[in-house]
């Protein structure tokens, strides 16, 4: 995995743009949303509960005692084909879709109570999700958020493949995701997506965008003891002529799909990113690597002085 040297650059809103940022919010009373994990088939109960200014998105094991993860990267622990989080003892599974729907509606305080590690898969969307935080509503705190506004462009590619992400200045005030799935020999189609994230778009566009693969990927989790709750009802499995056992909601559902779990993945920034994303092939790890760079950027950034002057760099680490 690498990224472009030399270009990577981001920085926080200053007075200008923060006098036309929205203010954090979080949910007006608390919600529950149950369901079965995926990967483990595990019953969970998450309780989607209001949070504090400035407390970000916070896991809350209960059946653990009420340890806490934070859903940011510094907590994100590798796994293949999903997001997880691990603080000490306590793991947060497949948290992908649901920081995605908090995202893409505007919440940036919440407290997530767990009652097993895997989050529910439900119907591989967001849309439970989102009909729960909407069921909620949503309350304005006192502040305003800081986005980070990558200012230079930021490329992520994986050596050795077609798979890139990469971020550059927003054409918004806020961020867009462009996603290029192409699978040679996988019977899922060649498809493009793009849309601005507003939660308008996000409730219309992507929210109901279901998790794929291909039909032989399912066979081999399922032989591996994974995933034996799931049928092919409870998200899209691609055979030779197409969904098996259900129909897609978009032609281009898979490539909805991956901007939702994008938007998901840039969540872990702990503050929203403004740019224009364009992503092919990328999954969640190259995904997190472009939060690390964004981040990286921004640590590095040029510190303005108080009263006038040249700007310096930062001191510190290199990221």
């Amino acid at each position: 995995m690498t990224a472009a040297p030399g270009m990577a650059t981001a920085t926080v809103a200053g007075p200008a743009e923060q006098a036309c940022c929205r203010f954090q919010q979080t949910l007006r009373r608390p919600v529950v949303v149950s369901g079965r994990g995926y990967w483990s088939g595990e019953a969970n109960r998450v309780e989607l509960r209001p949070a504090s200014l400035g407390s970000g998105i916070v896991f809350v094991r209960d059946d653990l005692g009420g340890l806490r993860v934070p859903a940011t990267l510094s907590w994100r622990v590798e796994a293949s084909s999903r997001t997880n989080l691990q603080a000490g003892p306590a793991t947060v599974e497949m948290v992908e879709h649901l920081l995605s729907s908090l995202a893409g509606l505007g919440i940036d305080c919440c407290e997530v109570g767990l009652t097993a590690a895997e989050l529910p898969g439900l119907d591989g969307s967001a849309a439970a999700f989102v009909d729960a935080i909407e069921q909620a509503g949503i309350a304005t705190l006192d502040q305003r958020i800081e986005p980070l506004i990558v200012t230079a462009p930021i490329t992520i590619a994986e050596p050795g493949s077609v798979a890139r992400i990469e971020a550059v200045p927003p054409t918004t005030s806020g961020l867009t995701v462009s996603y290029d799935l192409d699978y040679p020999g996988r019977p899922i189609p060649p498809q493009r997506f793009e849309t601005a994230i507003t939660p308008q778009r996000y409730r219309s566009e992507l929210a109901a965008a279901r998790t794929f693969l291909p039909e032989e990927d399912a066979r081999r989790l399922q032989a591996a003891g994974r995933g034996l709750t799931v049928s092919t009802g409870d998200l899209l499995v691609f055979g030779p002529d197409g969904p098996i056992g259900n129909t897609l909601r978009w032609p281009e559902e898979c490539a909805r799909h991956k901007v939702l779990d994008v938007v998901g993945d840039l969540a872990l920034a702990g503050r929203p990113i403004w740019a224009d994303v364009r992503a092919s092939r990328s999954g969640h790890r190259l995904n997190a690597a472009l939060v690390a760079a964004v981040l990286a950027a921004d640590r590095n950034k040029p510190s303005l002085p108080a009263t006038g002057g040249t700007a310096k760099p930062e001191g510190g680490g290199d990221g």
